[in-house]
């Protein structure tokens, strides 16, 4: 079932009397139980989209369906009904300082009409799952920005939403926290079945977490599909520029060889698919010349280890063609890589 589907989805601006699109004709769809990533470079429109799904930016033309209901045929109080199924954690966590992180937590669920001691209740639960229980007394100042991100989930879950919209919500936060919390929201999709946007510009944080992706580049979807179909061989420039800036602490990096002349330069991926022979070591003697490998490393795309390498390739354009070819025919994906990007 889908959860979201957004339609024709443009959005304009004026701004000092000058006319900026942010976000041009966009199509896509979210299903169910997805965690969702839309990624971009800053400026790309991503935030404006996210803020188009619940309506808190009025598209310019398109339609948002949230559940098969059409966010721009209901009224102002069928709206904010609607909102209450769609919670929204942020980058600055937003938390209400002079308040108790349990009455932070609370704090919906009383706008709501809920009773002071069942939403204390509720919360006590919620600050359970995100594993702060014993911080509930404790004031947003006295916690870390893991911690007070942690608070912004529980309120977040507070509310009993369908689907949780995450608009950069680990960009201030540590690579170690910043784990914790993609752990964390894997687990809220996994155990309660909330469908899940992230908008981030961290291929990482894609990687990590996500099923689904939509590249965003100047407003315009530029690719979408499967996290694993997209990194293993991507079609747009925006989604390889995104990969190839991609660069995991455990990168290995080896010292290109200083005599070879790389004109091309290839990616290629080892996925499950692939071949386990010693390709790079055959190519060397089946061709008998050398391969320069300017950085291989191993990530993990949807917890599956995927391998990766940067090869230059030697100058003769007839050997590189057969190069690659040998390459495809060992069911590896290959793309070519500008080497001004790298």
């Amino acid at each position: 079932m889908s959860e979201i589907e957004v339609l024709h989805l443009s959005k304009t601006f004026s701004q000092k009397g000058m006319t900026v699109e942010a976000l041009k004709d966009i199509n896509l769809t979210i299903e169910q139980g997805d965690i969702y990533g839309i990624i971009g470079m800053s400026g790309a429109g991503k935030s404006t989209l996210v803020r188009c799904l619940n309506f808190l930016e009025t598209p310019t033309e398109g339609r948002i369906l949230v559940e098969g209901e059409d966010l721009g045929q209901l009224s102002e109080k069928e709206l904010r009904a609607k909102r209450t199924r769609i919670a929204m954690i942020f980058q600055s966590f937003n938390l209400l300082m002079q308040k108790s992180v349990l009455d932070n937590v609370a704090f919906p669920l009383r706008l709501a009409g809920v009773k002071k001691s069942e939403a204390r209740k509720k919360a006590k639960e919620f600050l359970q799952v995100v594993g702060l229980e014993e911080k509930a007394k404790a004031y947003p100042a006295q916690l870390s920005g893991g911690q007070q991100q942690r608070v912004a989930i529980a309120r977040a879950l507070a509310s009993d939403p369908r689907i949780l919209l995450c608009d950069e919500a680990t960009s201030a936060l540590d690579p170690q926290t910043t784990a914790q919390i993609l752990e964390l929201l894997s687990r809220i999709n996994r155990d309660y079945g909330i469908t899940i946007v992230v908008i981030t510009h961290q291929m990482a944080v894609i990687r990590e977490i996500c099923n689904k992706v939509a590249i965003i580049e100047n407003g315009i979807l530029v690719e979408n599909g499967a996290v694993r179909d997209i990194f293993d061989n991507p079609r747009s420039r925006a989604a390889r520029e995104l990969i190839l800036r991609d660069r995991p602490e455990a990168d290995i990096r080896v010292d290109p060889i200083s005599e070879l002349k790389s004109q091309r330069m290839i990616r290629i991926v080892f996925s499950e698919n692939s071949s386990y022979e010693p390709v790079i070591a055959n190519v060397i003697l089946k061709f008998n010349t050398a391969v320069n490998i300017m950085r291989a490393d191993t990530r993990n795309v949807g917890g599956t280890a995927v391998g990766e390498m940067i090869l230059g390739l030697p100058e003769d354009e007839h050997l590189q063609v057969d190069i690659i070819n040998y390459l495809k025919e060992c069911r590896l994906n290959v793309e070519d890589v500008n080497p001004a990007d790298y």
